[in-house]
């Protein structure tokens, strides 16, 4: 019963919370109705990811209690579910009288290319489950995290030390990614971070990694049919991508629990995403809460490692100039140089 108990509050905590808070943004999100659910789950994850994000960098900085952490953004946390419960029910309220839409909605279910994609996607789950791949980093990163929880520091010592007196390299110490586990594992009633990390991470985030590709691809696509078949081909590949220990589909599949391969599966998926459509938003608001988002997900990928922290200033820059080029909206570039505005901040205290 204490283990049903532990796997509850896992998946309150990874999957429940961030779809409520998800809800927050019910609005903008529910205009690429096909991928509702997706879009809120990895909208409410980098909300939460972010926010832990600050906190864990202040309290790093005050030399505060892990604990008294956890529970703050257990505070916050919930508190932005409430109001991401408060969007949802306006949605469902307002949102079931489309029902010609839903009716012209692409029947997945129906779709054979896509239930053999799903089934790939499956397996892949099923093999890292029971065949969990080793990896030296996890030496480093799940010793960060049971160092938090047995001496109540935030990111103070090195895991690569077995004395642990060394403190955290400056690369390390702006990522709160081991961190959180560790307050998963708090906020589990114990539930070791290497569960949560080998078995649920994979569980509950692969699924989501591939659905924000799909995101993705939708845009993309001139026939809306051809989804399954984007699927198929790129689950397939991923079957076959073990060739280098740094290769994208390595990253899905064997390391997703670890800072760079977040960012790769779940950050710049995410980002992207919402950098297209905010050069593409009908309105100053409309497009102010797009590059929100997208400073969202720039500090969650700072969350992730210090990849994720420079890599997308290179995303971020490259888009605004081609879009400059194309379209011509240099008030976009401004919304898009303000999104970087907490990276810049971040990295001015932790490097200056």
């Amino acid at each position: 019963m204490g283990m049903v108990l532990q796997y509850g509050l896992a998946f309150f905590w990874m999957c429940v919370i961030p779809v409520l808070s998800g809800g927050i943004f019910i609005t903008v999100l529910a205009k690429q109705n096909r991928f509702l659910w997706v879009s809120a789950l990895g909208t409410g994850l980098i909300l939460n990811y972010s926010i832990y994000q600050v906190a864990a960098m202040i309290f790093v900085l005050l030399d505060g209690s892990f604990r008294l952490l956890t529970w703050i953004y257990i505070g916050v946390s919930l508190m932005m579910s409430l109001f991401g419960a408060y969007g949802w029910y306006g949605y469902f309220k307002k949102g079931r009288k489309n029902e010609e839409k839903r009716q012209e909605a692409y029947r997945w279910y129906k779709d054979p290319y896509f239930l053999m994609g799903a089934a790939l996607v499956a397996t892949q789950i099923l093999v890292i489950l029971r065949m969990s791949t080793p990896d030296k980093d996890d030496a480093f990163y799940t010793g960060l995290s049971s160092m938090s929880l047995s001496y109540d520091y935030v990111l103070k010592y090195s895991a690569y030390d077995g004395l642990m007196q060394m403190p955290v390299e400056t690369r390390y110490i702006m990522a709160a990614l081991p961190v959180y586990q560790a307050s998963l594992s708090l906020m589990s009633k114990g539930l070791h971070t290497l569960i949560i990390c080998h078995n649920l991470y994979p569980l509950f985030y692969m699924p989501l990694a591939y659905g924000l590709y799909c995101m993705l691809a939708d845009r993309w696509m001139e026939k809306k049919e051809e989804l399954g078949r984007f699927l198929l081909f790129f689950a397939f590949l991923h079957m076959f991508g073990n060739y280098y220990v740094f290769s994208p589909e390595n990253f899905l599949i064997t390391r997703i629990w670890q800072g760079k391969a977040l960012f790769v599966t779940i950050s710049l998926p995410f980002v992207w995403h919402f950098i297209n459509r905010a050069w593409e938003a009908e309105g100053k608001k409309e497009a102010m809460t797009y590059w929100f988002l997208v400073a969202a997900g720039l500090m969650a990928g700072a969350f992730m490692g210090e990849t994720g922290l420079y890599l997308n200033f290179l995303v971020v820059g490259v888009s605004a100039l081609g879009n400059l080029v194309v379209r011509g909206k240099w008030k976009n570039c401004l919304f898009a140089a303000g999104s970087l505005l907490p990276e810049v901040l971040l990295m001015a205290v932790f490097l200056l």
